[in-house]
């Protein structure tokens, strides 16, 4: 079975669907790719995700293994592979 791309592992995890592509106001039509893929199983986002206020917080270019994916958390809006810690 060939390996998945970033961007397919990401769509895998329920929690993708609290995110969406990144947009600027200085450059709407400006298409900037949710995912690309990098040497050595990196993996660099850059997507808005749904923070607790309703709103969107931007992640722009974070970098992830391509197997942590599957298991990362939307913390009020930032993505990170360890459980969110409420306050």
């Amino acid at each position: 079975m060939a390996e998945q791309d970033c961007l397919s592992t990401w769509k895998d995890n329920p929690v993708s669907q609290s995110c969406k592509a990144y947009v600027t106001a200085a450059a709407p039509d400006q298409i900037t790719p949710l995912f690309e893929d990098l040497q050595d199983g990196q993996c660099a986002m850059t997507v808005t995700c749904k923070n607790r206020y309703g709103g969107g917080t931007p992640n722009l270019g974070v970098q992830f293994k391509k197997t942590d994916l599957l298991n990362l958390h939307n913390c009020n809006g930032e993505m990170q592979v360890e459980p969110c810690r409420f306050q």
